[in-house]
């Protein structure tokens, strides 16, 4: 589990860098439009929607000595190690004008996209294979998002004091040259953990050139009639409509965030570590105790009280500090100690957040995975892959409504991005208005998530008396 978590290292590294860093790179210190810049970010995902249900097809039906999966997962990490570091490396001519950096961000990041969804599929899919026991499935995922918080900690957390140092006055997130030695450490960490991930699991693969068999019919004829039998899938409605409201929710609150340790709450490099790593560690704690909480209270009960937790920390950011209960940079002196009261509440509230969504995502994942199963054991066909490439695909469309209209939001309150230009030139009611389209917004998409997943109809008991009705797990076809 520890071995096959570690894949997910390398997706942390190249996408939460891009989360966090991209809007910022490209409106701070290149000076691009946010609102071009969102769109940039976004385009992807109409590609991505042809792409990955094919990707999840193919991979579900690769015949092949090295199996389903790690064919595509080497040739999509080799893609995502390159464009993870060329995201960053802008050329000068490039930088010159708004159409050739608009233009330059939707290749590289469609290239860049094309690699993760090659790698990703088949590496969720192949989790979906190597464990099929109902709390084992919990188990897996939360080890997974325990270790792409570890890599998001180390890595894009940890880069506020080690590449955006504030000097001379001057921001470090408006020093273009920051953003490219961030990229190059991160793209050869993302090597490394692509390598790791395909050797340390490259026993599981599965020789599948005896196992599959053509099928009449027609490839596009199969596929059509295999996406139409997802879509329509009743056990996977509402858990794709929490995710992808959860997903939108995640990304827009992660692009925003960013600004406001910048602007609205003026954190140094130092706090704004702290505050990004916290929701990290409140993650990667949430995701420790998922398993534990589904076992106890089963998935569905799991995943609301990981978004009411979320609520409550969202909620409490905007009852501080929107109404100026407490005012940002406000230190409490007792007994002659200066405690940072305002950056304290901050962090234990913003971290909170993190923590329900730590709770939530993981268990969801392993909702997919007891669909997948429940539709193996009802039809006897593998569609490991197909179930994650939806997955995939509803995770992709809500990260581009999240970045698309996160820019367009920049825009819409009045931000202004000038490279070079500092943060205290920004209209204050700005930038209290970006405090509360991160605080607000956030929690509000969050209680609509918990909505939907209300209705996911599966459970421990469904599973396992559909379990003993067709005599056990089936025969792989």
């Amino acid at each position: 589990m520890l071995i096959y978590g570690s894949g997910e290292c390398a997706s942390s590294l190249v996408m939460n860098s891009i989360f966090a860093f991209a809007m910022l790179y490209y409106t701070k210190a290149l000076g691009l439009d946010p609102s071009w810049a969102g769109i940039a970010m976004s385009v992807s995902v109409l590609w991505e929607a042809i792409t990955e249900p094919v990707i999840g097809h193919l991979s579900d039906n690769t015949r092949s000595r090295w199996g389903r999966r790690h064919p595509y997962m080497v040739f999509g990490g080799l893609i995502m190690t390159a464009c993870s570091y060329l995201i960053w490396a802008v050329p000068v001519a490039v930088q010159a004008g708004q159409l050739a950096m608009f233009w330059y961000l939707v290749v590289v990041n469609l290239i860049l996209r094309t690699g993760l969804s090659l790698f990703c599929i088949p590496y969720m899919a192949l989790g979906f294979e190597m464990c099929t026991d109902y709390q084992g499935r919990s188990r897996l995922q939360s080890i997974r998002q325990i270790l792409n918080m570890a890599a998001n900690l180390a890595g894009p957390a940890l880069a506020w004091s080690l590449f955006f140092q504030d000097r001379g006055g001057l921001r470090g997130t408006t020093v273009a040259a920051n953003y490219l030695r961030m990229g190059t450490v991160f793209s050869l960490a993302t090597a490394f953990f692509v390598a790791l991930v395909v050797g340390g699991t490259f026993q599981w693969r599965e020789d599948t050139r005896p196992a599959l068999r053509a099928v009449g019919g027609g490839w596009f004829r199969q596929f059509a009639l295999n996406m139409k039998q997802l879509l329509l899938d009743p056990n996977l409605r509402w858990v794709i409509v929490f995710t992808l409201v959860t997903g939108i929710d995640t990304l827009w609150v992660s692009s925003l965030q960013v600004f406001v340790y910048d602007d609205f709450m003026k954190f140094s490099a130092d706090q704004k570590t702290i505050a990004h790593g916290s929701t990290m560690v409140g993650w990667a704690v949430g995701a420790f105790f998922s398993a534990g909480l589904a076992k106890r209270f089963d998935k569905r009960a799991t995943v609301v009280l990981g978004g009411l937790v979320s609520l409550v920390g969202n909620g409490m950011l905007a009852l501080l500090f929107l109404t100026g209960l407490v005012s940002p940079g406000t230190v409490l002196v007792a007994g002659g100690i200066s405690i940072p009261l305002a950056s304290w509440l901050f962090v234990a509230f913003h971290a909170s957040y993190w923590l329900g969504i730590g709770i939530a995502v993981p268990v969801s994942i392993g909702m997919i995975a007891d669909v997948s199963e429940f539709h193996f054991l009802q039809r006897g066909t593998k569609k490991d892959g197909a179930y994650s490439s939806i997955a995939s695909l509803t995770l992709r469309l809500a990260c581009a409504i999240g970045m698309i209209t996160s820019g367009f939001c920049l825009s819409f309150i009045g931000y202004q991005t000038t490279p070079g230009v500092e943060s205290a030139s920004q209209n204050p009611q700005a930038i209290w208005r970006l405090g509360f389209v991160t605080f607000v917004a956030g929690a509000f998409m969050g209680l609509l998530a918990m909505v939907a997943i209300r209705k996911y109809p599966l459970t421990r008991r469904s599973l396992e008396e559909m379990r003993a009705t067709k005599g056990g797990f089936p025969s792989l076809r």
